[in-house]
């Protein structure tokens, strides 16, 4: 979307944040992005259900302090755990280069590296600015860089990163002056060595029509010169991931799954996350096949079913595509995967299980094949939190119906005033469902909470929990295809 509005010459911070306000949720919880290499392919990700995002910062004392010490990212409960917060603070480099320009100082704090995905912490500081006001209590719990006015690109090996699928972006305003962030790039679609160089550059939202962008946004990377770099904020640092390659384990692949026609290359298990990388050849709009590239269930050599993250898609304009899918419950100790494929058999008739929040621990059996089993229920105010994880197969996120005794919606402010964030727990592979107020006036200006969404009002509505039952599908284990990884 960046990349579009810069040909177009518009306002693009003005666009995004009237798209953000349309979507109730920013793009970075939506995950629903429209990207465009120019001169090349179009790329759209997709996804199908709603959205895995990262979990608020909630380590155990020990582990939130050594993150802490490490990475000064973590230095805020209003910072997000978007990678197992342990092997995060095992693997990561201090840079702590900065650049300074127009009353502004970008710093690259540090990069977290392995087979899977490199992680880029930064900090951008205004000398006398303030990035919004500081009254402005919105501005400061809703924080991108469009609220900073500037935007950054991150280049990694030579290449501008972000055009994969799986990528994530997250920020926050530790006061009004500072904004700290970090991005989060999937490198198993890349054949990145041990060695290799991240540059990140930062411009304002004005700085249309300079040289760097344009070799940026047009593949002329190698084109950059140091006056084209001198234009914006610009900080390189030599990256060495050599001491996490021994905890990385890659296993090639390469078998077709028939019923969906694309091929798993390879697996890669590393201590930032596990994905499988698949691909599917050039088709004439053959949308189904790429869109149910992950119709399958994944079990590993003891019947144990693991979870596939639900992230985007993205596709090439010929009906191509290579994307890399997250798996949760294995390592690189794991000796078989087992590909089960999921066989849609009608909607049918879908039934809603029904629970009262007083029985916790609450136990959904939504088909022969998985459950969800709801450990927790935490209600603040304009929030309310349900910690969950999955027994056995349950594709895609429960969608939870948050009831009274009546049976009526009692969501924070809604289903138009509510938005839906499913976070992922690494540490314990389970999942947390946050139903949190967001509302807008017919101006899109944010509507404050009041009472009716206190956590007093909430705890008094609120009585059952629902599911839905999932009996649209059967898993077919008599054409499984099973993968030997030692």
């Amino acid at each position: 979307m960046k990349r579009e509005l810069y040909n177009l010459k518009i306002d693009s911070a003005d666009i995004k944040s009237r798209v953000n306000r349309t979507l109730n949720a920013d793009l970075r919880e939506r995950k629903l992005y429209m990207k465009y290499k120019i001169f090349k392919t179009a790329i759209i990700a997709a996804t199908v259900t709603a959205i895995t995002a990262a979990s608020v910062f909630a380590a155990s004392p020990a582990g939130r302090e050594a993150i802490e010490n490490a990475i000064s990212y973590f230095r805020s409960d209003k910072a997000e755990e978007m990678t197992s917060i342990e092997e995060l603070s095992k693997y990561n480099e201090e840079v702590g280069k900065s650049v300074s320009k127009d009353g502004y100082t970008l710093t690259v704090d540090n990069v977290a590296a392995d087979d899977n995905f490199i992680h880029v912490f930064y900090t951008i500081k205004s000398d006398s600015v303030p990035f919004y006001d500081e009254n402005n209590t919105d501005a400061a719990l809703y924080a991108d860089t469009v609220r900073t006015g500037i935007w950054t690109e991150c280049v990694i090996n030579g290449a501008l990163a972000g055009f994969a699928n799986h990528n994530s972006r997250y920020g926050y305003f530790a006061d009004p002056y500072t904004y700290k962030a970090a991005e989060k790039y999937n490198a198993a679609l890349s054949d990145i060595p041990d060695i290799f160089t991240v540059e990140l550059y930062a411009y304002k939202d004005s700085d249309k029509g300079i040289p760097v962008l344009e070799k940026l946004y047009t593949e002329n990377i190698d084109k950059i010169t140091d006056e084209d770099k001198a234009e914006v904020w610009y900080v390189s640092t030599e990256v060495n991931k050599s001491k996490v390659k021994v905890n990385c384990v890659t296993r090639d692949i390469n078998i077709k799954l028939p019923w969906t026609g694309a091929t798993v290359e390879k697996a890669v298990f590393s201590p930032f996350g596990n994905q499988l990388v698949m691909m599917t050849e050039a088709a004439e709009s053959d949308f189904d096949t790429v869109a149910r590239i992950d119709g399958f269930a994944l079990y590993d050599e003891n019947g144990k079913c693991l979870d596939i993250l639900n992230t985007d898609l993205t596709w090439n304009t010929d009906g191509s595509s290579r994307n890399s899918l997250e798996f949760l419950k294995a390592g690189k100790d794991t000796k078989q995967l087992k590909f089960v494929p999921e066989e849609f058999v009608g909607h049918g008739d879908a039934d809603i299980i029904n629970q009262k929040i007083s029985n916790l621990p609450l136990t959904y059996n939504l088909s022969e094949y998985g459950s969800v089993i709801v450990t927790d229920i935490r209600i603040s105010d304009g929030e309310i939190d349900i910690d969950y994880y999955k027994d056995g197969y349950v594709p895609y996120n429960p969608g939870f119906m948050l009831t009274d005794e009546n049976g009526e919606n009692v969501e924070p402010g809604g289903k138009l005033g509510c938005t839906l964030i499913t976070d992922v727990n690494y540490e314990t592979s389970s999942y947390t469902a946050r139903y949190v107020y967001e509302k807008y006036d017919e101006n899109g200006k944010r509507v404050p909470a009041d009472e009716s969404v206190s956590a007093e009002a909430l705890r008094g509505k609120l009585a059952n929990l629902g599911i839905y039952t999932q009996h649209w599908f059967r898993l077919d284990f008599d054409n499984a295809l099973t993968v030997d990884l030692k």
